[in-house]
């Protein structure tokens, strides 16, 4: 600890006679003024969002518009085609049908003093960057909300492709058979299941049923196992994906949402296991269709998400910088009986 001598003037009772070189301790205030640390800048990030991978966006130019489909009956309608040399010609009609998405407007802002960005000290700290980040994330977020409690709703899918996994063979419990129960589920799909999803703590369950163990083994051998359960337990660090020998790939949606009256964190999607078809690239041959298509306003920046900031006389002292991020779109089903849903899947 450094100290600093001083002669005392006159006598001081306590600490010496008039004359007397006294040597007194600096304290850490004495040498330091604290400041914010220039090396340090912590935070949490949120987890993985994935409703973009789930309901890719279709650009457009209209908010609202009409989109055409054709009906499943013509791909699997069984029609008569056999007749007699000169009998009249059976005829078929193509069957399709227009539906309307209006996209929803969504855009938030974060105000930015003069001061604070003048006062800003850390050089890993831009007020500017972190309010921009921050409205990102709070969009991010909205939408993920949005897409899953839509694909992870029972009324979003067609009677036909739900599968309800039936007491007592939940896949937490001894009796539970998750393999089974998703290829039934992919037999009854209209198209081609190109991926499943589930959240964080269905995938845990799925990996911890033996049968699934079992069937990895099986075909992986023992490292399969122990390999997938680590990916699943690291998807809040990123975007997870895993593979089951005969079943299409698993997706991990990691991504939650604070529940304001409990202080806990949410899955956005809830306990079900959800399958979707979703080729790639926009479909125009009439041949092609997604369980879920996200209509995204194309927007002056030609890529649908639209950033700019502009100065607030009217607020404080010195006014200040107000940044925004805005975005409009809408998540539509668009065949609601390619892909499916698994419920009850756990206890």
């Amino acid at each position: 600890m450094q100290s600093m001598d001083i002669t005392l003037a006159a006598d001081a009772p306590g600490i010496g006679r008039a004359g007397e070189r006294v040597t007194l301790a600096l304290t850490p205030q004495d040498v330091h003024d604290p400041s914010e640390l220039p090396t340090y800048l912590a935070g949490y990030r949120p987890f993985g969002f994935r409703g973009e991978e789930a309901s890719p966006a279709i650009l457009v130019d209209q908010d609202e518009d009409k989109y055409r489909n054709f009906s499943s009956d013509d791909a699997f309608r069984s029609v008569v085609v056999k007749g007699s040399l000169q009998g009249p010609v059976p005829e078929v009609d193509p069957k399709s049908s227009l539906d309307t998405y209006k996209v929803v407007e969504r855009y938030i802002g974060a105000f930015i003093p003069a001061q604070t960005q003048s006062n800003a000290s850390n050089p890993n700290y831009d007020p500017r960057m972190a309010a921009a980040r921050r409205c990102r994330w709070a969009l991010d977020l909205d939408r993920e909300i949005d897409v899953w409690a839509l694909l992870g709703t029972t009324g979003s899918w067609a009677a036909a492709v739900q599968t309800v996994v039936a007491g007592g063979s939940e896949w937490n419990v001894a009796g539970g058979d998750p393999i089974l129960d998703i290829q039934t589920a992919i037999e009854k799909s209209f198209q081609q299941v190109t991926a499943i999803w589930m959240n964080q703590k269905v995938a845990h369950t799925f990996l911890r049923n033996a049968k699934v163990r079992d069937h990895m083994r099986q075909m992986l051998g023992d490292q399969a196992v122990a390999s997938a359960v680590g990916q699943v337990a690291s998807a809040g660090d990123m975007n997870v994906d895993f593979q089951i020998p005969g079943l299409p790939p698993m997706r991990v949606v990691a991504s939650k949402v604070k529940n304001e009256s409990t202080g806990l964190l949410n899955n956005t999607l809830g306990d079900v296991a959800v399958l979707l078809h979703t080729p790639p690239g926009v479909p125009t041959s009439g041949e092609d269709i997604a369980s879920t298509w996200t209509f995204r306003r194309r927007g002056p920046s030609g890529v649908g998400f639209e950033s700019r900031e502009y100065f607030v006389d009217g607020r404080g002292p010195y006014g200040g910088t107000m940044v925004v991020v805005a975005v409009a779109d809408i998540a539509k089903m668009v065949a609601n009986n390619a892909g499916g849903i698994i419920t009850n899947v756990h206890t």
